[in-house]
């Protein structure tokens, strides 16, 4: 019974390891806390990859805080591919062998809640909203092609400035993904 014991510890421990939560400190009222958390699933190198297969996930409801959903989509698709495609080698005249499949997703709090973001992804940052802010989530995950295996899930939460533009908006959350995905290898 000891020896199930210290197993389900160590198990639980070696699991927790994995997980990294960072919430940066609101500095300025016009900037948006943000929470981002990732979770390594299976030890792996980018540079093993070189290619990039991307499964864009959309709800079904179209989101108020993105009005032009299909320009959103394009821009957290190329900060993706730019940020992993720096770590990778990837021949543009070779046809990839290895690749690597990258789902992710855009939603307002209004379309996705914590809970379904839990269900559906696993996993949440847990920024903590005042009544009335509406909260952006970005959500990643890496899967290993050949054989299906999820190597790597991300999600960042920010709080949505009322009154900034879209584009705005869309800096905002480049700069999530960038911090997101900095520290894969």
């Amino acid at each position: 019974m000891r020896t199930m014991s210290l197993a389900m510890v160590a198990l639980i421990s070696i699991v927790l390891t994995g997980c990294v939560s960072l919430t940066a400190p609101q500095k300025n009222p016009q900037v948006a806390p943000l929470s981002i958390t990732s979770s390594p699933l299976h030890r792996f190198s980018l540079a093993d990859f070189d290619g990039l297969m991307f499964e864009p996930i959309i709800p079904e409801e179209a989101d108020p805080m993105f009005p032009s959903r299909e320009s959103a989509y394009q821009t957290i698709e190329f900060e993706i591919a730019k940020q992993l495609s720096a770590k990778m080698t990837i021949d543009p005249d070779q046809i990839s062998q290895n690749s690597l499949i990258v789902r992710y997703g855009i939603a307002s709090d209004s379309i996705v809640s914590d809970a379904e973001l839990i269900q559906f992804f696993g996993t949440t940052p847990g920024l903590v909203t005042e009544p009335g802010q509406e909260k952006l989530t970005i959500a990643i995950a890496l899967i290993r092609a050949n054989t299906g295996d999820a190597l790597w899930k991300g999600v960042a939460q920010g709080t949505i400035v009322p009154g900034l533009s879209n584009e705005t908006r869309l800096a905002r959350a480049e700069a999530a993904i960038a911090r997101m995905l900095g520290n894969l290898k």
